[in-house]
């Protein structure tokens, strides 16, 4: 009878390890599609809540009971959020009454060119640019669908929103409750680090949304400035949206930039007004890249670009959009736990950035200031 325990045979047996965890990969991912539903909302509360926490403390310490300095912050958000989707609402409803005449000037820009082409080539009217007049003609109807599609999910939007509430009231209720499971479920000798992690994960996650949203005010601000010096129409939503879009990296800036552009192209006479937009954008996410986001978010979730583009891919196929905006904090998460974690700090250092090796004192400066905060008997934020 063979007596090895399943521990001494995953250690003798490399192929059996690789095999368990290659089938945990495959049923955590499958849990995190099929779940979507579920734990969408309670993602996004989560990171809510640690967001709000510090304000709630705030509330707390002027002997505002719990419950009712939670519900003022939950007031603030749910406010912030309704004033998003009105403003949303009645820049979507306008930009979608402009696309028909947004189809007309494509149409014109399409027989002008189409004249160009013929007067160079001699190549007859009919077969010149069927094939991009239709393309065009659909991507616009497509956005006038989407529009009116998102006006409809408003109603399912405010019942999300309500579970959002109900979920970051919970979980700042019991945040002491949940620090507690953790350390009941580690060893003793473990509580110290698992106290630490607990400190970093919460700093890093509040500064980092903290600065990001504060990124967005600043981007917004800035892109619908430019648009509007330029004479785009609906300035101030494409300029929103794309300072939003930036919340999604890499992909969004360009996603954010190229409705403007086209709409630059078919509202104004040549390419002079596109070109500007463009120049725009570019200047604006040179602003972005150099100045706002290394001293405002400051790299609190320092992971490199292919870590954060996987995490992108997977997130976007898992959750959707939804995916893309919450993996990149997740991984970064995960990284503070990785670089806690002995035998898991090659991760760690696998998804970071280069800067890493330039600050190898960083987790030590944060271990301290949460040393500091308990020894003095002050709240971490």
């Amino acid at each position: 009878m063979d007596t090895t325990e399943p521990k001494d045979l995953m250690q003798r047996y490399p192929l059996v390890r690789y095999t368990f965890l290659l089938l945990f990969g495959f049923l955590f991912i499958g849990a995190l599609y099929y779940a979507r539903a579920l734990l969408v909302p309670m993602s996004l509360a989560a990171l809510l809540a640690m967001l709000m926490l510090p304000l709630c403390k705030k509330f707390e310490s002027w002997r505002f009971p719990r419950g009712l300095a939670i519900v003022l912050c939950i007031l603030i958000i749910l406010l912030t959020f309704l004033a998003l989707i009105s403003l949303f609402t009645w820049q979507i409803a306008d930009f979608a009454s402009d696309i028909p005449s947004l189809q007309v000037q494509l149409n014109k820009k399409l027989d002008m060119l189409q004249g160009f082409v013929e007067r160079q080539t001699n190549i007859s009217p009919e077969r010149q640019l069927e094939y991009i007049r239709q393309q065009f003609s659909t991507f616009l109807e497509s956005a006038g669908q989407y529009m009116t599609g998102i006006l409809s999910a408003t109603t399912g939007t405010l019942a999300t929103i309500g579970i959002l509430a109900i979920y970051i009231f919970f979980f700042m209720f019991y945040r002491e409750k949940f620090e507690r499971f953790t350390l009941m479920i580690t060893p003793n000798a473990e509580h110290d680090k698992v106290k630490n992690i607990i400190g970093q994960i919460s700093l890093v996650t509040q500064q980092y949304l903290s600065g990001v949203l504060i990124v967005v005010v600043i981007l917004s601000t800035l892109n619908s400035v430019g648009l509007l010096v330029i004479g785009i129409r609906q300035a101030i939503f494409l300029g929103c949206l794309a300072g939003i879009l930036n919340i999604i990296p890499y992909i969004g800036v360009l996603i954010g930039s190229l409705l403007p552009i086209i709409i630059a192209l078919l509202t104004k006479d040549g390419i002079g007004p596109a070109i500007a937009v463009a120049g725009v954008f570019v200047f604006v996410q040179f602003l972005e890249n150099n100045f706002l986001t290394p001293n405002i978010v400051g790299g609190k979730v320092k992971i490199n670009p292919l870590a954060s583009i996987i995490a992108l891919l997977i997130g976007g196929s898992l959750w959707g959009v939804a995916g893309m905006i919450l993996f990149i904090p997740f991984l970064g998460i995960a990284k503070i736990i990785f670089d806690n974690i002995e035998s898991l700090r090659p991760y760690g250092y696998l998804i970071g950035d280069e800067s890493d090796t330039e600050e190898p004192n960083a987790a030590d400066k944060i271990k301290k200031w949460v040393k500091k905060k308990r020894a003095d008997k002050q709240p971490i934020p």
